[in-house]
């Protein structure tokens, strides 16, 4: 879902006039670009991984994958967390009831239970979760053994700094977490765990 990534968030492209944001009308300028490469390098016969499709399922896989990739731009985050508040405050009988079965069972029970399964097979809820486990997959690196976790941290943070340096000279504003003499790593990424990751 990222293929292409240029090493710069969307609010940079967009500030720059990057042609990303032109091309884009800067409505997700790097989540566009990600769905259109995807789609040209499956275009080609040995890398088409869709080529077994009908037109009509071709037609439904395209439009998830470029569902969940577009969802994947971080303006998206705290709307998603709002539906999966409301989505659980809806239904919070039913789901607390299958988590007090499965966790009560001494012995080997399906779950989820139908009543859950059913919550979910609506095809609003199921777009939902299609879109949550790609966008938390996408910011899952604190989730990861620590030797993983940290690497790809500082990588992420020097990308971050990187960019800074480039709005620094272009004179454009500084995002608060790219400025490499401002910037403390490790409370940025408790920060990025505390408010972005664990409402999740």
């Amino acid at each position: 879902h990222d293929i292409g990534h240029p090493g710069l968030n969307n609010p940079f492209l967009i500030e720059s006039a990057h042609e990303l944001a032109i091309r884009y009308n800067d409505h997700s300028p790097l989540e566009n670009m990600h769905c259109a490469s995807l789609f040209e390098l499956v275009s080609h016969p040995k890398s088409n991984v869709f080529a077994a499709l009908d037109t009509l399922h071709y037609k439904e896989v395209r439009q998830v994958c470029i569902e969940a990739i577009l969802h994947t731009d971080n303006i998206h985050h705290f709307p998603m967390i709002k539906e999966l508040q409301m989505l659980y405050e809806m239904n919070a009988d039913v789901f607390d009831w299958a988590l007090q079965l499965q966790l009560s069972s001494g012995e080997q029970t399906d779950f989820p239970p139908i009543e859950v399964i059913d919550i979910f097979s609506e095809p609003e809820k199921k777009k939902l979760l299609r879109n949550l486990f790609l966008h938390f997959a996408d910011i899952s690196n604190p989730m990861k053994p620590w030797d993983i976790c940290h690497k790809w941290a500082w990588n992420i943070m020097d990308e971050f700094f990187q960019q800074g340096d480039r709005e620094k000279e272009l004179g454009i504003v500084v995002q608060p977490l790219n400025d490499r003499s401002k910037v403390n790593r490790p409370y940025s990424q408790l920060g990025f765990i505390e408010f972005f990751v664990a409402p999740l």
